[in-house]
Parts: structure tokens; C-alpha cells; sequence
């Protein structure tokens, strides 16, 4: 598999308009969930902590490049990164600042397994690179640490086995100058070039990767916004309901203010202060609710507080909204009543 992906990488970087390639066993924003425990050195862990878990990734090629993944101290990997050389990692922030806190990892040393079983070689960290989702973004960034491909077979010890396949599987990512989709054909080509048998499979953007890794959260999100905008058209037409019944009970009231001198203008105004009070009660009650259905909401939510004050007061001053439109044709009938047949009425 290792002159497999020399030869893939090097072909693909050929091709014009590719600017970077490389491989990886976990692609971010794919959901997988990979804990390998790992010793660092000099980490003392506090009383009663559990074991230490990052996310191991094997890297072939400039692939922390083409991902865009920026380098915050030391280096990124190079061809001279061999098996016969020392072996090197690359550790996210999250990692960093849980085993050396306030300093630099570059130069310390970390290895797979734990104080208990048998040990594995140490693996000197040479760069610290900024933490990558693996799933959603609502899921917390795990600890996570890289290393070559062609290493690990080594860095795993007495644990590796000539029958072992490392390399086997995994994904091409291509940062290129031209749209994603145009080298869909190219990268299936190039892949048949070398191996006629192998597939390719999910051939996509990593902008659909995203998307796709975010589609369950997209369909709550529609499910919500159904009931929201049900809700507020029952709650626009129980106005409505409440204003006009309430207005129809009032006709003589009305007529008698009428006839006494009140204005048109005045007639409006009760009418929409009746609702003003219905509408003001309501998000009272609302209010309460959604302070008590906050805990309820914050998984549903990404980088919005489910209590927002901000957010609140523009719900309650759009509902305030919607209950003087609701009251509007209400009140123009109230304004609008035949003074004399009301009163002959009664």
C-alpha cells in the first residue's frame, strides 16, 4: 500500500490546477469516533483522573496543508519523515494545553498504550496545530495528535504484526485552484491509472462533508421552525378570535360612546388596548416558559444561548406586533358600527 499511495500522490499532484494532496484515516466532519489512550511525558495526571484519550490520525502526504489546518508552533511533516527516522507527531492545542499547560510541546514526548502494558517507543512531538471537529460542530474538539503513516507500524511497539496492513483505507483530500466538482472524473481516472480494481467511494466537497455531517441538526431545525410558524398563526388567529368576540360583545358600549361624542379614533384605541393587554399577559406566560424550557432547548442549539435576553425581547415585541395586526380588522368594525341601528337594536 505504501508505493500505492507514493504513486496516487504523486500523480495527483501533477495534475493542473491541484495545489496540495494528501491522505488521512479520519476525515473531519465524518463523525468518527476513534480513543487511543497514550502516556505523555512529564504529565502528572490528578488523583483520581482517568486514563489519558486522544484521537489518532495517520497522515500521508502535505494533508494538514490541504485541510487548511494552521500551524501554531513547529513544523509539519515532510518526506523525510520516514520508518527508519525518529518518530514524530504533530498534537492539537486541546492536547498541548492538557498535558504541558503554558508551554511549548515542541520536543516533548509522548507514546501509545498505558504504565501498565508493555512499552511502546516514544514519539517526539515537532509541531502544534489548531483543534479539528470530527464531527458536528456542536460536539466538543477532542484531543488529537498526528503522526505519519509510515510510522506507525513502528510507534505501536511490540503491539505491531507483520500481517498488518497500515495505509489500507481511508480518504484523498485535493486542494485545488478549480471548483471541487470538476475533478471528481480526474480523481476516479487517476485512481483507475494505478489500480483498475479499487473504487472510489463519496466522492465530494468538504463543504458537503460538512453539510451532510449537519443534516440532522438541519431537520430539527425545520421540524421547530413548522410548529414555531403553526404557533404563531394560532396564536394570530386566537387574537383575532378573542378581539373580534370581545368587540361584538361591546357594540352597544361602543355605540353609546359614540353617541356621547367619542371619536372614531377612540374606538380604535380601546380596541387595541384590549388586545395590548391580551398580548402583554401572553408573553408573561410565554416568558416563564421559556425560561423554564431554556435547559430543554440547549441541545438543539449551536452557539446561541437558549436564554438569550436579546432574543426574547424581539419574540415578545414581534408578538405584540402580531396581536395589533390580529386586532386591526377587529377594530375597524368596532369604528365602522351603524349608530342608529345599534341603538334601535336595543
Amino acid at each position: 500500500m505504501d508505493e500505492f499511495n507514493h504513486e496516487l500522490i504523486r500523480r495527483l499532484q501533477q495534475l493542473p490546477g491541484v495545489k496540495s494532496v494528501g491522505l488521512t484515516s479520519i476525515l473531519p466532519a465524518s463523525s468518527g469516533n476513534s480513543n487511543t489512550s497514550f502516556i505523555a511525558e512529564g504529565y502528572v495526571a490528578p488523583k483520581g483522573a482517568g486514563m489519558n484519550l486522544a484521537t489518532l490520525v495517520t497522515v500521508e502526504g502535505d494533508y494538514l496543508q490541504t485541510m487548511g489546518v494552521p500551524l501554531l508552533s513547529g513544523r509539519f511533516f515532510t518526506p523525510e519523515d520516514a520508518a527508519d527516522t525518529q518518530l514524530v507527531a504533530i498534537v492539537n492545542h486541546k492536547l498541548a494545553e492538557h498535558c504541558w499547560p503554558g508551554s511549548d510541546p515542541v520536543g516533548k514526548r509522548l507514546r501509545l498504550g498505558l504504565q501498565e502494558t508493555n512499552p511502546t517507543p516514544w514519539v517526539t512531538v515537532v509541531g502544534e496545530v489548531t483543534d479539528v471537529k470530527e464531527a458536528s460542530p456542536d460536539v466538543p474538539s477532542k484531543e488529537q495528535y498526528y503522526e505519519p503513516v509510515a510510522q506507525f507500524e513502528k510507534s505501536i511497539g511490540s503491539f505491531a504484526s507483520p500481517t498488518d496492513l497500515n495505509g489500507n483505507g481511508g480518504s484523498i483530500v485535493v486542494r485545488t485552484a478549480v471548483e471541487p466538482e470538476q475533478m471528481t472524473n480526474v480523481l476516479r481516472a487517476t485512481v483507475r491509472s494505478i489500480d483498475p480494481q479499487l473504487p472510489l467511494t463519496q466522492v465530494q466537497s468538504l463543504e458537503r462533508t460538512v453539510s451532510d455531517s449537519e443534516a440532522p441538526r438541519r431537520f430539527n431545525t425545520a421540524v421547530i421552525s413548522a410548529f414555531a410558524i403553526a404557533a404563531v398563526l394560532l396564536a394570530a388567529l386566537g387574537i383575532y378570535s378573542v378581539i373580534a368576540f370581545s368587540a361584538a360583545l361591546r357594540t352597544q358600549e361602543m355605540a353609546i360612546r359614540m353617541a356621547l361624542g367619542s371619536q372614531r379614533a377612540g374606538i380604535l384605541a380601546l380596541v387595541f388596548a384590549s388586545a395590548a393587554k391580551v398580548a402583554i399577559a401572553g408573553c408573561a406566560i410565554g416568558l416563564l416558559g421559556a425560561a423554564a424550557a431554556s435547559r430543554l432547548l440547549r441541545p438543539f442549539l449551536f452557539g446561541v444561548s437558549p436564554f438569550d435576553p436579546l432574543v426574547l425581547t424581539l419574540a415578545a415585541v414581534f408578538v405584540l406586533l402580531l396581536a395589533g395586526l390580529a386586532s386591526l380588522l377587529p377594530a375597524q368594525r368596532a369604528a365602522s358600527i351603524d349608530l342608529m341601528g345599534v341603538l334601535r337594536a336595543e
